[in-house]
């Protein structure tokens, strides 16, 4: 089968030169493990050539890793768009999907009519708005439409109105879009991946471990703690997977997970981000569709999760899976989705298919 992977291409001239290299990363994480299985795969950037590009190419699929079109990633929607229009099959969450689920506060209204614990929350067009009294301090301050922990840094979380105002202000005048203002949840942070279309599987739990903060630190996964290597919050950040909870916890996260995954409809694998509180309610973040798969490992099955750079293919190889066999697993299923699952061909490797079919399952 000829496989495109739509990616993107390093960002040289990028303020966020650590998500670019992800961003780029991916695309030939992506492309080793399809090789591995035998398959015909080429490179396309996301740019304003590739539509003309793919319109004249064979590709039968496509693996969409795209999060940028060029360099802008409130575009990543209108690639899926334009792979419709194209009439390509390809991987991951449609249009309406991606577009949704880029606004945090879109997703939070749809949770909170669906009965799904959600922070309370307010939206700033102004730092001069009247703070509804409703809303208890601490609160959080991010971008409404970011990604990638991109404006959250570890004073976002403020304690009094004077921080709060001076935080919304450095929101709209920097990202140049609303402030959302979250109540704070003063808890156990998790992320859980699944895989997979009507019935998908929940993978292992990932703890985002805090404990390890100096004191006086917020414990918040900042950008400085996911992306900047030479931060002290970046080595002190740890993922423990599976995480260490008791069972019921372990069920009631996970059954938010999939009620999340099923309602804004994501497509073959997603990521969902949790805090527990106090009270043990699993309260929903933020929604993840085509989530982050980006490996510095490319040919170890035996990777331990530390070698991976984004939470999915962690939990994945918690239970042994490695990374070519999770990216032929998304690739399975969405070939299911289009019906073409007859098509996949194969060649003798290290791990037949029919073994990643029957590992996974």
């Amino acid at each position: 089968m000829r496989i495109a992977v739509l990616s993107n291409i390093f960002e040289e001239l990028s303020n966020r030169k650590e998500v670019e290299n992800d961003l780029a990363l991916v695309g030939k994480s992506v492309m080793d493990a399809l090789k591995h299985y035998g398959h015909d795969v080429v490179f396309f950037d996301a740019n304003e050539r590739v539509f003309e590009k793919l319109r004249r190419s064979n590709i039968d699929f496509v693996f969409n890793v795209c999060e940028r079109w060029n360099g802008n990633s409130f575009f990543e929607p209108h690639v899926a768009a334009m792979l419709e229009l194209l009439g390509i099959p390809y991987t991951g969450s449609g249009p309406l999907t991606l577009s949704l689920c880029m606004n945090k506060v879109r997703v939070k209204e749809i949770l909170m009519h669906h009965g799904i614990p959600t922070p309370n929350y307010q939206l700033f067009y102004s730092r001069n708005k009247k703070l509804d009294p409703d809303l208890k301090f601490p609160l959080i301050v991010k971008p409404v439409c970011m990604d990638n922990s991109i404006g959250i840094t570890n004073d976002s979380v403020v304690k009094n109105e004077e921080e709060l105002r001076s935080k919304v202000g450095y929101i709209i005048r920097t990202y140049s879009q609303p402030a959302l203002v979250e109540e704070f949840i003063d808890g156990r942070e998790f992320t859980i991946g699944l895989l997979g279309n009507n019935k998908p599987l929940i993978l292992p739990i990932i703890e985002i471990n805090f404990q390890k903060y100096p004191e006086g630190a917020n414990k918040i996964l900042s950008y400085e703690s996911k992306w900047h290597k030479d931060s002290s919050l970046y080595d002190d950040c740890e993922d423990v997977c599976p995480a260490d909870i008791p069972k019921y916890i372990e069920a009631r996260v996970k059954k938010v997970a999939l009620e999340v995954y099923e309602l804004l409809d994501l497509k073959d694998y997603g990521r969902i981000d949790i805090r527990l509180s106090s009270d043990g309610i699993p309260y929903v973040l933020e929604m993840n569709p085509n989530p982050g798969i980006s490996s510095e490992i490319f040919s170890d099955n035996s990777a331990e999760i530390s070698d991976y750079n984004d939470y999915l293919p962690k939990a994945a190889a918690a239970i042994g899976v490695s990374y070519k066999e999770l990216i032929y697993r998304i690739f399975s299923h969405a070939l299911e989705r289009y019906g073409m699952f007859e098509q996949l061909q194969t060649i003798k490797t290290e791990t037949p298919f029919a073994e990643v079919v029957e590992k996974i399952a």
